[in-house]
């Protein structure tokens, strides 16, 4: 999954495709990184150094190291919400709640999500840009879902399809350390998106759900 996101457009449109094609460039090896090395090890010298360019260049584009991992967050995150956005737009809510589990579930033996996400939630602990970033994201995320629960099930009621969708969201996120990249249970990935899927449907459709 990837997204671009723009920088300010210049007087000279070459200029600005070489500005914006650089700003690409600095965010994509700031993530790869990020996911190499940990945050611990990520630093503004440590990223000019892998975009080739020099520490003066890159804080023209990215002034201190919050701005950097802000851009490198948002692009990330944008294209999740591109996806998730795009799945609600295809075949009846039954197919697309299937689509989104097993699209999620599948992208957790990614190594970009099983290294990255981590890290960023352990940099959201610390760092509240960071935790409203993720927020708004997950906050997305559930937001379609109980709007594809609600039109399963007419007959739930808002706060039962929202507390279904935390629970999904909650269940699907903690597999990640069984079914990631290199886990134990990486090619279990299929068969556990099905088990998933059978299983959220059954409790939208017949589950006795809290209301209150």
């Amino acid at each position: 999954m990837s997204t671009t996101r723009k920088i300010p457009a210049e007087s000279n449109p070459g200029s600005h495709a070489k500005g914006q094609k650089r700003f690409d460039k600095i965010v994509e090896c700031a993530l790869q990184l990020l996911i190499e090395r940990g945050y611990h090890n990520f630093s503004m010298r440590k990223v000019a150094d892998a975009a080739g360019i020099s520490i003066g260049n890159l804080q023209y584009y990215f002034p201190c190291k919050d701005a950097l991992v802000e851009a490198m967050l948002d692009n990330t995150l944008q294209a999740y919400n591109e996806l998730f956005n795009e799945i609600r737009h295809r075949g009846t809510p039954r197919q697309q709640f299937i689509e989104l589990v097993t699209a999620v579930t599948r992208d957790l033996g990614t190594r970009k999500t099983t290294v990255f996400f981590p890290e960023v939630w352990s940099l959201s602990n610390h760092e509240q840009a960071v935790t409203g970033m993720m927020d708004a994201m997950y906050d997305n995320y559930r937001h379609i879902v109980s709007d594809i629960i609600l039109e399963i099930n007419p007959q739930l009621s808002a706060a039962q399809a929202s507390r279904l969708a935390l629970f999904f969201t909650c269940s699907i996120e903690g597999h990640t350390v069984f079914i990631g990249y290199k886990k134990p249970w990486n090619k279990e990935t299929d068969n556990i998106a099905n088990i998933a899927t059978q299983s959220f449907l059954w409790l939208i459709e017949h589950g006795e759900i809290p209301e209150d």
